[in-house]
């Protein structure tokens, strides 16, 4: 072509050039795979047959403009263009004769694989489980001991004594939040808006008092600086009520009115209030006590430590059940892999096989 000097020489030139670099840019396309796997060579096979397509409407698109005097010049990207077709042909027999018998043993060991994984899986999560077991033991056992410990401990006299003191204060504490003070809660936040306002005549002692008796009624109604001023509170919230200082519907009225008069009828008040100075004067001579003292801290201390141990008891056992979750996942996965084996084995190879299953199914274990 070099030694051709007219326009027809030079057309066919470039054209048969642009051809060629056309060519090359699709073959740098096509690269070998760099592992041989059934995927890899199947892909390579798909490139090597769509770039034989390109090349062949190259060298269509180039012959239809040359000078039937050039058509000669194409001889070799033919040649070319068939080498390449004959690699994929080979391949693709390839891939469907021995190829596809590889690739049949391949799914097979595969599977094969995944299963021996999951049955390793399968058995780190039993050494868990066993772990799991040998710590919950341990947990149960302290657990055992600190509530015998502790039960010896709350059968201690002085101690008893004392837990059955403190019964009592809680019990006469709910007792005056809701029967004694039934219906009086919000009236006496009222009256306090109204002391602060000075719409009610309450002393300053009085109204710090009554400030008291909102944030804790029955341990102000046990002091001896707070208590002494409970009835004056109660006698102006009922001077507040019924001149309808405090806003309140007349039923509401009514409730608050029947209250106060049910405590000023009686002398509920002053009997709840020695039985509970009784037992807070029991309670403190019982913590003077250095023994009881000592025991009921004891005491305490078992308490918080098997709580604490309650709470490791409970982890394990959410720790196992979510064990026994995977466990099952992993044994229901390990027989589907078994029967996909036994599946295939018999597609491949037209016998019936099967696989023995030396774990115990979930069922079972």
């Amino acid at each position: 072509m070099a030694n051709k000097k007219d326009p027809v020489s030079y057309k066919a030139a470039r054209l048969v050039g642009h051809s060629a670099r056309e060519a090359h840019q699709n073959l740098t396309r096509v690269q070998p795979p760099p592992e041989v796997t059934w995927e890899s060579l199947k892909s390579f096979k798909d490139q090597l047959s769509s770039v034989t397509k390109t090349l062949r409407e190259i060298r269509a698109k180039t012959v239809a403009q040359l000078s039937g005097f050039y058509l000669l010049d194409m001889r070799s990207f033919g040649g070319m263009n068939d080498r390449i077709l004959r690699q994929s042909e080979k391949l693709t027999h390839f891939l469907e004769g021995d190829g596809s018998t590889l690739q049949k043993a391949r799914t097979l060991t595969s599977s094969l694989s995944e299963a021996e994984a999951v049955k390793k899986d399968i058995a780190g999560r039993s050494a868990e489980a066993d772990d799991l077991g040998r710590q919950r033991d341990s947990l149960q056992t302290i657990a055992t001991k600190l509530s015998l410990d502790l039960e010896k401990a709350d059968n201690h006299p002085l101690v008893k004594e004392l837990l059955a003191t403190e019964k009592s204060l809680r019990n006469e504490t709910r007792h005056f939040k809701t029967e004694s003070l039934a219906h009086l809660k919000r009236p006496l936040r009222r009256l306090r808006d109204l002391s602060e306002r000075g719409e009610v005549p309450l002393t300053p002692d009085a109204r710090n008092a009554l400030k008291l008796y909102i944030a804790s009624p029955y341990r102000s109604f046990l002091s001896s600086r707070t208590g002494p001023y409970l009835n004056a509170i109660l006698e102006n919230l009922g001077n507040a009520t019924r001149s309808g200082k405090l806003g309140f519907k007349p039923r509401k009225a009514a409730r608050v009115l029947t209250q106060l008069d049910q405590l000023s009828s009686t002398d509920e008040l002053g009997l709840l209030q020695t039985e509970g100075r009784k037992l807070l004067a029991r309670r403190r001579t019982l913590f003077e006590n250095a023994e009881c003292k000592s025991l009921y801290e004891s005491r305490k201390q078992l308490m918080e430590r098997l709580d604490k141990v309650k709470i490791e008891l409970k982890d394990n056992g959410e720790k196992d059940r979510t064990l026994q979750l995977r466990s099952d996942l992993l044994h229901t996965r390990l027989q589907e892999l078994l029967t996909l084996l036994e599946a295939k084995t018999r597609q491949y190879t037209g016998q019936d096989i099967h696989v023995e299953r030396p774990l115990p199914t979930p069922a079972s274990a």
